[in-house]
């Protein structure tokens, strides 16, 4: 693990031709109605982290960190899950991430919060999960870390949804979707 350096982080991806598997859900919660599609794309690898945003037909890079066009990946290597809120009515979401479990060779990640805008009803989310780096990962087990992500309507204290991650360099899976109270 020298040379690379693994993500646990956000990013998005428009790589159409590799996505694995499409889930969906369909939950309404503090009377809106929400579908969450899920778009997987296991052992993924660029040549660049450039992403194609559909809405306003621009292309953008990602860096390590998830920052646009600034210090963006030119080999990345790992897995993407792509999510897309539809929600309606519109809303402004806030999520907050947490580290719930990692692998012992990956350093400590503090929560990780922000505000995401919806656009027509749609917000999008990159879940990114890899290193940067030439050739096939270092022998052995491969790193993987747990993740809890809440899900905020603006002004809302409490989530209306809980997702729990598995992040893998071969693959990022869902293994929970857990819908909020109601208030």
């Amino acid at each position: 693990m020298d040379r690379r350096s693994f993500l646990c982080g956000a990013a998005l991806s428009s790589a159409q031709k590799l996505k694995q598997a499409e889930t969906i859900y369909h939950f309404s919660v503090a009377g809106c109605d929400v579908r969450m599609s899920v778009e997987f794309y296991d052992r993924y690898a660029s040549s660049g982290f450039w992403f194609d945003e559909r809405r306003t037909n621009r292309s953008f890079c990602l860096s390590a960190q998830g920052e646009a066009g600034r210090d963006c990946l030119t080999n990345f290597h790992g897995s993407l899950a792509i999510v897309r809120y539809h929600i309606r009515p519109h809303a402004r979401l806030r999520e907050c991430v947490r580290t719930i479990d990692r692998d012992g060779r990956l350093g400590d990640r503090p929560p990780f919060e922000r505000t995401l805008s919806l656009v027509d009803g749609v917000v999008s989310d990159i879940q990114a999960f890899g290193y940067e780096g030439t050739g096939p990962a270092a022998p052995g087990p491969e790193p993987w870390c747990f993740l809890r992500q809440d899900l905020y309507f603006d002004g809302q204290s409490a989530p209306f949804v809980v997702i729990h991650w598995k992040h893998t360099a071969s693959a990022i899976r869902l293994l929970d979707v857990i819908p909020g109270e109601t208030p």
